[in-house]
């Protein structure tokens, strides 16, 4: 008796190794430097265990006080392992649902490998401060799992709750996940309309004992500034990025960053993904429009819409690419013949292979940037010091999300400095940015007047150029 190995899992086995060692090799960068789960060492520790302003994450704080116990030089390795046995989980989940809903073997082979490889995972899978986006929708994913899987009532309930409350600590749009799975029973049959209704007041007051209990607890820090704007036209730039990131597999780094745009790549990309787009979105829109498909589609828009509303992101287009997976399972699920199909969905993987790899690179490349310019502001520094004024002139350079970032950003406001000086100095840096066509006279005398408010050193970095001025 002959075994047979999927050819598409055999893909993500393959994969497996290269993806984690390439994922060890990228340094952090802009806001994995400040993110909670970086070293903390900051002897108030309680108060990141409670909402910080506009986050709520004691699954990251637990991580940054880790990092302070063991060393910072654990930073971000462990983050990424941790990230990476998440993905890995989230992509068994996909699988496991789709068994669940009873896709077939093939469809189910393709969903499954559609969520691991897609274009929409690098920004979270390459990141170093994607543990809350990554675990939200792990324990997510579980929740809707569990419902679906568990007969007896109370179990359910208490499942549901306790699986929910978890992805919301993880990360805020995590509560999202309260009123999918009654959502999913339903466009898949499993459910009534009148156990519907009653399941998602159930997924409601999910919801307000969270609020509760977020609002009873005591809040620090401000909030982000980028949740109390609202942009219509960014808006829709967002969600446009998000839906083709997440329905194609076009290289948007080729695209969208001018110094590393290749339009031939780009042109390549888009050509290589369309057959599957065509066979999945466009030929099976009548099944777009019944009840599972409705169901799923639905889901993705509800754990999506935090970010819709507030800040939506490379990284945050992973929130909903589960759903995205299963309802990809689910279209192609239809097909007699599976010629096509195979071809266009092994078009679409060398498409998004491609992309997965470039991504990288940028990534690699960014955060090796950093290290290298926090190591020449210390041989410039030369000896400790306490108290750094770190001037940054504006970079009107391109930049995008985590892949493509600018010096200063790779920099993290100087606390790469901190990080490569195992956080003993500087004590303090304080960072205030200057237009790029500010005189370096200016810059002079806000070198002199620093010195006289007490600073003992003032960094500068002007694109990739970088000095260090200590207080005579």
């Amino acid at each position: 008796m002959k075994l047979k190995i999927n050819p598409y899992y055999l893909i993500i086995f393959i994969t497996i190794p290269f993806v984690i060692w390439g994922k060890l090799l990228i340094l952090p960068t802009f806001d994995d430097w400040n993110t909670l789960s970086s070293p903390n060492y900051d002897p108030e520790w309680y108060k990141y265990l409670f909402s910080c302003g506009s986050f709520w994450r004691p699954f990251d704080a637990a991580f940054g006080y880790l990092y302070g116990y063991i060393g910072h030089q654990f930073y971000p390795t462990i983050n990424h392992i941790f990230i990476a046995i998440g993905h890995l989980t989230n992509t068994l989940l996909v699988y496991m649902m789709c068994r669940e809903l009873r896709i077939k073997p093939l469809a189910r082979s393709i969903a499954t490998t559609f969520f691991y490889i897609s274009p929409c995972v690098w920004a979270t899978v390459w990141a170093c401060d994607s543990l809350n986006q990554t675990y939200s929708q792990l324990w997510g994913m579980a929740a809707v799992l569990l419902y679906l899987r568990t007969k007896e009532c109370n179990s359910k309930y208490i499942l549901w709750f306790i699986f929910v409350f978890i992805a919301a600590m993880a990360k805020e749009n995590g509560l999202a996940w309260a009123v999918v799975p009654p959502i999913i029973a339903y466009g898949f049959n499993r459910i009534d309309k009148k156990t519907l209704k009653r399941h998602l007041l159930f997924g409601l007051s999910i919801a307000v004992a969270y609020a509760i209990v977020r609002l009873s607890i005591p809040h620090y820090f401000d909030y982000n500034p980028d949740y109390q704007t609202f942009s219509i036209t960014r808006k829709v730039k967002e969600i446009g990025m998000v839906l083709v990131n997440s329905l194609m597999a076009i290289d948007l780094i080729s695209i969208l960053h001018a110094p590393s745009r290749n339009i031939g790549m780009a042109i390549a990309t888009i050509v290589l993904s369309l057959p599957m787009f065509y066979m999945t979105f466009i030929r099976k829109l009548p099944v777009m429009m019944m009840r599972p498909a409705l169901s799923l589609m639905a889901s993705a828009v509800v754990v999506l819409s935090p970010h819709l509303l507030l800040s939506l992101s490379m990284m945050n287009a992973y929130a909903s690419l589960g759903m995205v997976a299963v309802l990809v399972g689910y279209l192609v699920n239809s097909y007699r013949s599976t010629r096509l199909l195979n071809i266009a969905f092994s078009l679409y993987l060398l498409s998004a292979l491609a992309i997965g790899i470039h991504t990288w690179y940028c990534s690699w490349k960014s955060g090796l940037m950093g290290k290298h310019l926090a190591e020449e502001i210390i041989q410039k520094t030369g000896k400790p010091v306490n108290n750094v004024l770190f001037i940054i002139v504006e970079d009107d350079y391109p930049k995008l999300s985590s892949f493509c970032v600018i010096p200063s950003d790779a920099l993290g406001w100087g606390i790469a400095v901190s990080h490569a000086n195992a956080y003993k100095w500087p004590e303090n840096i304080k960072d205030t940015l200057v237009n790029h066509n500010t005189p370096p006279e200016t810059i002079r005398r806000m070198t002199h007047d620093a010195f006289l408010k007490g600073y003992d050193c003032v960094w500068t970095i002007n694109g990739t150029q970088t000095e260090s001025i200590r207080k005579k």
